[in-house]
């Protein structure tokens, strides 16, 4: 039996049910925008390394124990592509992180890793519902490529507010298009390197916190904070 089936972490009855959890993900994002908007932004954004660790328990614990080994290498190796942008500008370009993505190794904090395994899960879970395998047919390759899409498009939302909340910043606050590339090259790596990772593509909490988060930044984009 998975975590999915007996509840988070395998937890039976409504402690361990994904209505709750999944609830939980929406009133955390909630009130996170809320309290930008309406109280402080910089206390709130200061807290967002406690929310990425929130987020990532939940999602974590509707996945399976077999792929645990999966989340911490796609964190692992999306960790160190990440230090070595940091140190030498290469894949993504010319950039430097700040503090509130929690402490940093190598100029890099770790916690990035785990944003890119959320991201991944959620982008795999829709590209499985829109590229399912058919008569015995393997559509990983289609999978892969939607999921790297879907993170390019998250990446996307995600570039400005970034750079307003000082997650991180670019030399010439110029975003290279290299970056989108290679976003979209590395995250279609993992993706199909996953696709037979049967809970990576049916995590419905991590769908639905690509949504959540996307719906996050678009409204930390468009509406005002509160300083």
């Amino acid at each position: 039996m998975t975590p999915s089936e007996g509840g988070a972490f395998g937890i039976r009855g409504w402690t361990g049910s994904l209505k709750l959890w999944m609830a939980l993900l929406v009133i955390v994002h909630a009130v996170g925008l809320t309290g930008v908007v309406l109280l402080d932004a910089n206390l709130i954004l200061d807290l967002t390394v406690v929310n990425l660790l929130l987020t990532a328990l939940v999602v974590l614990g509707f996945g399976h124990a077999d792929d645990a080994w999966r989340w911490a290498l796609t964190a692992y190796i999306t960790y160190a592509v990440e230090v070595v942008g940091v140190q030498t500008g290469f894949p993504f370009g010319d950039y430097q992180y700040g503090k509130r993505l929690g402490p940093v190794l190598y100029d890099t904090p770790p916690m990035i890793g785990v944003l890119w395994l959320l991201t991944l899960m959620g982008s795999l879970y829709w590209a499985d519902r829109w590229a399912p395998n058919k008569e015995g047919k393997d559509r990983g390759v289609a999978r892969a490529a939607i999921a790297a899409s879907l993170m390019v498009a998250f990446d996307v939302v995600l570039e400005p507010v970034a750079i307003r909340t000082t997650f991180w910043t670019w030399a010439g606050d110029a975003i290279p298009v290299w970056n989108y590339v290679s976003w979209w090259l590395i995250a279609f790596a993992l993706a199909w390197a996953w696709r037979k990772a049967h809970t990576f593509r049916t995590n419905r909490a991590a769908g639905l916190l690509l949504i959540l988060q996307t719906a996050f930044f678009i409204g930390l984009y468009l509406l005002p904070w509160k300083s």
